[in-house]
């Protein structure tokens, strides 16, 4: 079920209601049989395989903390990570292994003038990539190795459960560390309308961030990478200008949606994004960028690799690696491994510059300067959109197509669209209303700063009050300023929204992934 669907404008409004209204001991699993049909609404059959991901990592989790010896505990943690990679191996990576082997077959076939074809061994095989795995893989992953490094289990078999398949961050994160999520349950905080109305607002925002913004970029993003070598250099660098925000609206705005749901269920979701555009490095943008999954590969890959210990030759090839893996955990493409490949290097560099401003004052002070600091936020952006060509790019020679546009200072061929699909597009006006957004919830931020605390004297709905399972409790029934503000601002999101749909629902980017 797709976030900006009808369906799930019908679904989330039901289970909000449900869940408030149901006596605690049903929470739980009111949320995992809702969450279970949103992941099964489109292919049934994956409800299994998260299903069993689901019990065999509980049980290898109880297993864990079980054993007192190490070496027990060790290969236990092995077999979990094993199991849930050749999971995701299997349904990710096998037709890319398999379409790898037989390039290469084809290649030898050519170099050694042997009768060999592309094609040769099996074909490829017909698997659908479950939606999610990836992100629910990973948090399989810091669930075991938290254990084994001490954290306690979760031992109701309901609550992991629920951590497993929470559907407001079920498909496309953000990815949640259970000692965060799961220590939610034995809280009894209520949920303020201005809390449920900060829910909506994110809601609605990220709805108009997808729909007004990152779907009307894409056509104009396809343009260009479909027919490469018709842009000039103005248009390539504008194609892929329109890929980053597309991206990150289209990534942002899921995760907005997924944050602001959880709020109306009383239940708080991580960051992902902070501006990352604005960053003044590569170090700094992957501080600000899919924020879960860089402190993800930061914990349970970089550091395990050895981290920012050792030589420097070391820590480099540790970078390099970290974000390599991080590239084909993105897709099962060459592309992908060029993509992570070259903000590993990007990293690298980086930190060998700024060892090198450690050690020179007058650099430092160059770099620390207006001009310095305006030129470090230009080359990190730059620096990102080249990566992002590799990204986009289904192919290697697509990608090149992208970068000689780029680069070749070259005009646009007749034939090209991107710059009249930009300049007729509804990207410019959406933008103004986008700005509008941001200046608007500026102003509910410092409205709330300044009005006093709304949750004193505010009225529980009855019966939500029972001990036998700990979660959110009741919804106050308060209603201070800043909560009508940002009802306000929903609503008028809602209604500009009509005039910039395209008529069709468009899947999430990171969905495929």
């Amino acid at each position: 079920m797709l976030f900006n669907s009808f369906e799930y404008l019908v679904f989330l409004p039901v289970v909000v209601l449900a869940y408030w209204l149901v006596p605690r001991q049903a929470k739980p699993v009111l949320l995992i049989a809702a969450s279970y049909f949103f992941y099964m609404y489109s292919f049934k059959v994956y409800g299994l395989l998260l299903l069993g991901l689901t019990v065999a990592n509980y049980l290898l989790g109880l297993l864990v903390h079980r054993f007192e010896q190490r070496q027990w505990r060790r290969l236990i943690l092995i077999a979990g990570i094993a199991l849930n990679l050749s999971m995701l191996g299997l349904f990710k990576y096998t037709n890319f292994i398999l379409e790898s082997i037989n390039s290469s077959c084809a290649w030898l076939g050519t170099a050694l003038a042997l009768p060999i074809e592309k094609g040769v061994g099996i074909s490829d095989l017909p698997i659908i990539l479950p939606l999610g795995i990836s992100f629910f893989v990973f948090e399989f992953i810091h669930y075991l190795v938290d254990i084994y490094k001490g954290s306690k289990p979760v031992k109701n078999p309901l609550r992991f459960a629920l951590f497993a398949s929470f559907f407001p961050s079920q498909i496309a994160g953000p990815i949640k560390r259970y000692q965060d999520f799961d220590k939610q349950l034995d809280e009894k905080p209520t949920v303020s309308f201005d809390q449920f109305s900060a829910g909506l607002f994110l809601i609605a925002q990220g709805l108009f961030k997808k729909t007004a913004l990152g779907d009307n970029l894409a056509p104009i993003v396809k343009a260009g990478f479909d027919n490469p070598n018709l842009m000039g250099t103005f248009e390539g660098w504008l194609c892929i200008t329109a890929f980053a925000f597309q991206i990150y609206y289209d990534f942002s705005g899921y995760t907005d949606i997924g944050r602001g749901s959880a709020m109306l269920l009383g239940y708080s979701l991580p960051e992902n994004f902070n501006m990352p555009y604005i960053a003044s490095s590569l170090r700094e943008f992957w501080h600000r960028w899919h924020m879960s999954l860089s402190t993800w590969l930061r914990d349970y890959l970089f550091i395990p690799l050895g981290g920012s210990r050792g030589k420097e030759s070391q820590v480099s090839a540790n970078l390099i690696t970290t974000m390599l893996l991080g590239g084909l955990w993105h897709g099962a493409s060459w592309t992908f491994v060029l993509w992570g490949l070259f903000h590993g290097l990007g990293l690298a560099i980086n930190r060998y510059w700024d060892k090198q401003l450690a050690k020179s004052p007058a650099l430092a002070r160059a770099a620390n300067s207006p001009v310095g600091v305006a030129g470090a936020h230009i080359l990190t952006f730059v620096t990102v959109l080249c990566g992002w060509v590799f990204f986009r790019a289904k192919t290697l020679p697509e990608a090149i197509g992208v970068f000689s546009s780029m680069f070749s200072f070259r005009a646009a061929n007749i034939d090209c669209e991107v710059a009249h699909a930009f300049f007729n597009s509804p990207v410019p006006a959406a933008i103004c209303v986008y700005l509008l957004i941001l200046f608007s919830g500026a102003v509910v931020k410092q409205m709330e700063k300044k009005s006093p605390a709304t949750n004193s004297g505010s009225h529980a709905f009855p019966g939500l009050d029972l001990q036998s399972f700990a979660g959110p409790p009741a919804l106050s029934l308060a209603v201070p300023l800043p909560a009508m503000a940002n009802l306000s601002i929903s609503f008028f999101i809602g209604f500009v929204l009509l005039a910039f749909c395209r008529g069709e629902v468009q899947p999430f980017i990171y969905f495929q992934f």
